[in-house]
């Protein structure tokens, strides 16, 4: 698993609310973020993944009853993927990809049903608070093409992750202008901010986000919704793509992620993946 490449894992699944008619993507509400958040990300001037290189990506095509949208996730073990609560948002069934760095085609494709996803109960539309939700799937065969990816220890605390750079992916739109998806999964590398710098934009942030800057129009848009957020470093997923700002993708202002270290316990409790000796979760 190369190193930046592989963390790219937060492929090509992932138009989120794009297909969900008039209650799509604008989320302009955020409290004092008003006018200012969309839901929904996708890959800015990325680059394209290579085979193998990105095995925990997760595509997801969940349908409400009405429409049909496209996320992505990340694979945390061999029967539970991860992602984010404004993407299960109503759905009633869906599909989930594995196994591919093309949109259109996977080597794996497991049907799940209501009763298989796990959104946050206190996720909240206005504030996008709690922005993560679990989706059961069939036990999978681990291969070179299909692997969880690891998550922090449990621990007492945790860094900011400031200034540490991370690998945002998925088969999005790949600018403000174009209205459709790339094909193949696209990977950008990020560096992460504080939260009080995103609070300058986002006034109404909180301790659960982790923001990251996206300057010279590089970052995630429309499309890759609920995919990961992975340290080039540690290979470690410490984030979910949650939103970016309404006035675009490429307007170079921050985008913010679900902070994973905040819901472990979260991701423990419903999951019930076993313990290890630190109470910490182990794959």
């Amino acid at each position: 698993m190369k190193l930046l490449i592989a963390l790219s894992l937060l492929l090509c699944i992932a138009s989120a609310f794009e297909n969900r008619g008039s209650r799509n993507i604008q989320r302009e509400r955020l409290g004092s973020m008003v006018q200012k958040v969309a839901v929904g990300p996708r890959i800015i001037n990325g680059q394209t993944a290579a085979a193998n290189d990105i095995p925990y990506q997760a595509g997801l095509s969940l349908f409400d009853g009405e429409n049909t949208l496209f996320c992505g996730g990340s694979l945390i073990s061999k029967e539970w993927v991860l992602t984010a609560a404004h993407c299960t948002l109503n759905a009633i069934s869906g599909t989930v990809y594995l196994g591919s760095i093309n949109r259109l085609d996977s080597i794996v494709r497991l049907e799940v049903d209501k009763c298989d996803i796990k959104g946050h109960t206190a996720y909240d539309t206005e504030t996008l608070k709690n922005d993560i939700a679990l989706i059961k799937i069939p036990a999978v065969k681990y291969s070179a093409t299909i692997q969880p990816v690891s998550l922090p220890n449990c621990a007492s605390t945790y860094p900011s992750y400031v200034d540490e750079t991370v690998v945002a992916s998925g088969c999005g739109r790949t600018s403000d202008k174009t209205t459709t998806y790339s094909p193949v999964l696209q990977f950008v590398n990020l560096k992460v901010i504080s939260n009080e710098a995103c609070a300058k934009e986002y006034p109404d942030i909180h301790p659960e986000n982790l923001c990251t800057s996206t300057v010279n129009r590089i970052g995630h848009c429309k499309g890759d919704s609920g995919g990961p957020l992975v340290s080039a470093s540690s290979l470690l997923q410490i984030g979910i793509i949650s939103f970016h700002s309404q006035d675009g993708c490429e307007a170079g202002l921050p985008a913010g992620h679900t902070r994973v270290t905040s819901y472990l316990d979260w991701i423990q409790a419903n999951t019930g993946l076993r313990l290890n000796k630190n109470k910490c979760l182990c794959f």
